[in-house]
């Protein structure tokens, strides 16, 4: 048996390759959370979480209060002797900022996982894809730039394909014209328009984008007007799936019983963690929906191990993400993380989340803001 002697929580400014840009937001770098949690025979496990004021209302500065005020609290201190207390445990954070309960739920299971030689798996049921398949996902592309990495796309291989769309809606519908003659009528392509239009302009939007084919849309509309996701979700041939709309299982429930969408996109920081990712999975297979597994722009391996490990166990419609160092100028684990060619990767193996944290890059792009321990839990 061990317990949970200490937590350490980080904010870390991971720089981009190149700018990436969607309705929303424009980026060269992310911030994001890390947690390391220490067990006091000295195993040590990682977590991460995304703070986006857009997408979860956090900033990092109110993910760090969070874990002090809501989430360290039920951990330090904590025996963990089997599976069912790693679970236990889990299951007792709050479900609140959920970047926050993220970077604290995965740093546990890491080192739940690494102390009791089990991977993560064993908490999602066990039966993991041992291989999973990544889609591309493109930023706003420029038109001087479509031709060239649709020939990109095609010789890499990724079948499936998704655009973001919601800045200029005639170059859009071009770029994907241009995207689908060189990928061929097989390829899947997709947009993501990150809450740009209203009701009737996306309507309109579909219309102009229809032409090239298109799978799928996602979050056209902003979130909160279940009723109006319903009447889109009914009036268009495109599968609508939910993205900022899906918070969490309160969120997905509702989303589901009004007949909102056809999908989910569960991205685990935005969805509060790994477990409660997995509940919303549940909800959508018990209401024939589909599910996208998600992420943030800018995750580093941490949450893209995580990622990996969700869709090895749920094997969703689509999958994004793990960009690795195709994205990222330096990446916080030691593992290659980017998938190969038409997008596969192997599923991590070993105990805990199955990747390795470089501690002198997070010491270095990082800064260290909380050290909690039982002591100070006490004095609380």
């Amino acid at each position: 048996m061990a317990r949970v002697s200490r937590l350490d929580v980080f904010t870390v400014r991971l720089p981009f390759r190149f700018s990436f840009g969607h309705a929303l937001a424009e980026r060269r770098l992310s911030t994001n959370i890390a947690v390391r949690l220490r067990l006091d025979d000295g195993t040590v496990g990682f977590g991460e979480g995304v703070p986006r004021a857009y997408v979860t209302g956090e900033t990092p500065d109110t993910a760090i209060a969070a874990i002090e005020s809501f989430h360290a609290p039920v951990l330090l201190g904590r025996a963990l002797a089997d599976a069912g207390d790693v679970a236990d445990a889990a299951a007792e954070l709050p479900p609140v900022h959920p970047a926050a309960r993220c970077a604290v739920e995965l740093a546990l299971l890491d080192a739940g996982g690494r102390h009791l030689g089990l991977p993560v798996s064993h908490w999602l049921g066990g039966a993991s894809a041992p291989v999973v398949e990544y889609d591309a996902v493109l930023p706003f592309v420029g038109r001087g730039l479509v031709t060239p990495i649709a020939v990109a796309l095609l010789a890499l291989g990724p079948r499936k394909v998704k655009v973001k769309v919601g800045r200029d809606l005639e170059a859009e519908a071009r770029a994907l014209i241009t995207l689908r003659r060189v990928l061929g009528p097989g390829a899947d392509l997709r947009v993501d328009a990150n809450c740009a239009w209203g009701e009737a302009e996306a309507l309109r939007a579909l219309e102009k984008l229809r032409p090239a084919g298109i799978s799928a849309v996602e979050q056209p509309l902003p979130p909160g007007d279940l009723e109006a996701h319903a009447r889109l979700t009914a009036a268009i041939p495109e599968t609508l799936v939910a993205d900022e709309s899906l918070l969490g299982i309160e969120d997905a429930e509702a989303l589901a019983a009004g007949r909102a969408c056809d999908a989910f996109n569960i991205r685990v920081s935005k969805c509060g963690g790994l477990l409660p990712s997995l509940e919303i999975a549940r909800v959508a297979a018990r209401n024939g929906l589909a599910c996208v597994v998600g992420a943030q722009v800018g995750e580093s391996g941490i949450l893209s191990a995580a990622g990996r490990h969700l869709a090895a166990a749920i094997r969703p419609r689509y999958l994004e993400g793990s960009p690795g160092r195709l994205l990222l100028r330096e990446e916080l684990v030691a593992e290659a993380v980017a998938p190969g060619r038409r997008g596969r990767a192997r599923t991590p193996h070993g105990s805990g989340l199955g990747v390795t944290v470089r501690e002198d890059v997070l010491h270095r792009l990082g800064t260290l803001h909380r050290s909690l321990s039982p002591e100070l839990a006490a004095a609380w």
